[in-house]
């Protein structure tokens, strides 16, 4: 395994003994901690006559804490909160991991209850256009984070009788699938993507919304593979040679189970039952739609582009009617991300803004009286961008993921049907 040291050698000379830094863009948490509390950052240099190491200074190593490699990052002084305490501090659940925490977490290997820092690929990318990205094969050729798994959201599937793809997993199916990716129910599990994927929130939301895994043990790392080099983190660059037990297949596992339980124990022991709305089928919506669901107080939520949303613009996929479900409304998911890297979200503050704008109305009590629907059904083209709706609806404090459903059919299912109402409007 060949590893890389990405931040440049003089970076980290100047780190050690000192010199004058004005905030060079390594990493973009850097200017998170320089903006934070103050301003203005000082000038910060070094004399023949001082004897404090540069480390030692507090003002050095506030501005430079991630200029370093990896192996240090474990000895934060506590002058600067770390990254995660930024984001949680806008984030409901604490899973939003900034890039130089998760290098953090990568180096460490361990979490707090004795299970292991497992980082998954959870790339995806649409399979339409003139020159498509195979997630897949890209994890295969690398570069990757070193010792990652690839979770293959289209693979680790429930076959659909109508072949709908990435359809959420059975709970044996995605045990076996761990099993494979020698990730335990301890493990806090790190999905992270590559540059420029804007779709690993689907890869997420099965681990932390489909009660497989402990919540509380999924990160969604914010930031690509180029931030993690800028902040010091290695990557692995050589192509995985096959025999590799990271490339598997689940119709080989399935193959050679010979009968046996999978290991792993989903964290939720009423998956697939009446308890489990994390996901909903087309029956369900038809409910809604209709005014007979037995929980009427609910809102379907679309991610799809504008365009789409409202029949003006052609669906990507072949032979699907243009339009949405009556009554939804339209929350386009990249409206939710940094365009600068769509590989994070926007501030969940204004994520939470752009959702209330919308007419996701913030629930004003705990209880069942609150006449404001309380129940999302999150919706898309395929199943893929509703979880990003998912996710940041919860981070954002607006809605609990036990109010949050994913209609996994989507519009492949609603619009390729003839049975199915649609609006335009």
């Amino acid at each position: 395994m060949g590893h890389i040291l990405p931040t440049s050698a003089c970076a980290i000379t100047i780190l050690l003994f000192g010199g004058s830094i004005r905030h060079p863009p390594y990493c973009r948490a850097f200017h998170l901690v320089a903006r934070s509390p103050r301003t203005t950052a000082p000038k910060t240099t070094t004399t023949t006559t001082s004897h404090r190491h540069p480390l030692t200074t507090p003002h050095v190593f506030r501005h430079h804490l991630y200029l370093a490699h990896p192996s240090i990052l474990d000895r934060r002084p506590t002058l600067s909160p770390p990254m995660s305490s930024l984001l949680s501090s806008i984030s409901s659940t604490g899973n939003l991991v900034a890039v130089p925490d998760a290098i953090s977490a990568h180096v460490r290997s361990k979490n707090d209850d004795g299970g292991r820092n497992i980082f998954v690929d959870g790339s995806w990318h649409m399979p339409m256009g003139p020159s498509p990205r195979n997630a897949r094969s890209e994890f295969i050729s690398g570069p990757r984070v070193p010792g990652a798994v690839y979770f293959d959201i289209d693979d680790v599937s429930s076959p659909h009788p109508s072949s709908l793809p990435h359809m959420r997993p059975s709970s044996t199916m995605f045990a076996r699938a761990m099993d494979r990716m020698g990730i335990s129910p301890e493990d806090t599990v790190y999905v992270y993507a590559t540059e420029g994927c804007a779709f690993a929130h689907r890869a997420y939301w099965t681990f932390a919304f489909g009660g497989y895994h402990d919540p509380r043990r999924v990160k969604l790392v914010q930031g690509s593979l180029d931030e993690w080099v800028r902040c010091g983190g290695m990557l692995e660059r050589e192509a995985i040679l096959e025999g590799d037990r990271r490339l598997f297949r689940v119709s080989e596992l399935i193959a050679n189970d010979d009968g046996r339980l999978p290991r792993y124990v989903p964290f939720r022991k009423d998956y697939g039952g009446a308890g489990d709305r994390s996901v909903v089928d087309v029956d369900v919506v038809l409910e809604v739609v209709d005014g007979s669901a037995t929980d009427a107080s609910t809102t379907i939520v679309d991610a799809r582009s504008a365009g789409r949303f409202h029949g003006r613009d052609s669906e990507p996929r072949p032979g699907l009617r243009g339009g949405h479900i009556p009554g939804s409304i339209n929350v386009p998911f990249v409206s939710l991300l940094d365009p600068t890297d769509v590989t994070k979200f926007k501030p969940m503050n204004e994520v939470r803004a752009i959702f209330v704008e919308a007419g996701i109305e913030p629930l004003v009590t705990d209880g069942d009286d609150d006449a404001r629907p309380r129940r999302i059904i999150c919706t898309c083209g395929s199943g893929v961008t509703a979880a990003a709706l998912a996710v940041a609806l919860e981070e954002c404090g607006l809605r609990e993921k036990g109010e949050i459903s994913l209609f996994d059919g989507s519009w492949i299912e609603w619009g390729g049907r003839d049975d199915t109402p649609i609006a335009t409007d």
